[in-house]
């Protein structure tokens, strides 16, 4: 009996010891690939960031011009050079966008691989990270629609386009226009006036839901870079 005990004892503990080795294993290669997507998800935010960073510089360029242009209206202009003027009109409707690469983002969560992230805090950021990028970026769209549906066809044939155009650098090959933009008609026009300020509360808000994102962007990077340490 003393012997049989002592069999069952050892099996027992063998059996122990292999379903510890086997966990240890399990545990290690869902380590191994939480490590691999916080990498992964760690270069795709980072380009993000980088990039969302240079378009909010831009917008808050264009918000700055925007401003100026704004207090103009139902002032003297006939001092202020057409040039400077075509070149603040060429940037606050410049009209850059963000556009965010979240493929990997996407993937995990339609894989379910987003379950081996272990920390809380940035699962939740990366199941509502798309909610997040439609804060960010939808003033653009109300912004682009008022340009394209209303802006432009407006100031057709009254600003020209050639000569905003050709003051960035971008665009400095482009031969000057024909003609004179009409600036007296423009600052003095109260339908551009109501359009111009729709226009930048519109890039306020985006400016703001932008600066938000890159708050978060950078949270995100940092939890990332916490537990790539403690791995």
């Amino acid at each position: 009996m003393k012997y049989a005990f002592g069999e069952i004892i050892l099996v027992v503990i063998g059996i122990l010891i292999a379903l510890s080795i086997n966990n240890w294993n399990e545990n290690r290669k869902i380590r191994n690939a939480e490590i691999g997507i916080l990498k992964n998800l760690k270069t795709e935010l980072k380009f993000n960031l980088e990039d969302l960073q240079k378009i909010n510089k831009q917008h808050k360029s264009e918000l700055k011009d925007g401003m100026y242009l704004l207090n103009l209206f139902g002032t003297d202009i006939s001092k202020i050079l057409e040039l400077k003027l075509d070149s603040l009109v060429s940037n606050a409707f410049s009209g850059y966008s963000f556009e965010a690469k979240d493929g990997y983002i996407k993937s995990l969560i339609a894989s379910n691989k987003i379950d081996y992230i272990q920390n809380p805090e940035l699962k939740s950021y990366i199941s509502s990270f798309e909610s997040m990028l439609i804060d960010a970026i939808q003033e653009e769209e109300y912004v682009r629609r008022l340009l394209n549906e209303r802006f432009w066809p407006s100031t057709d044939g009254k600003l020209s386009a050639l000569n905003s155009i050709s003051t960035t650098g971008r665009y400095n090959q482009f031969p000057k226009g024909t003609y004179s933009s009409d600036y007296e008609w423009f600052f003095g026009n109260r339908e551009m006036e109501d359009l111009l300020a729709n226009i930048f509360v519109w890039k306020k808000e985006n400016v703001a839901d932008e600066q938000a994102l890159i708050n978060r962007l950078e949270k995100m990077i940092h939890i990332i870079d916490v537990e790539l340490n403690e791995k």
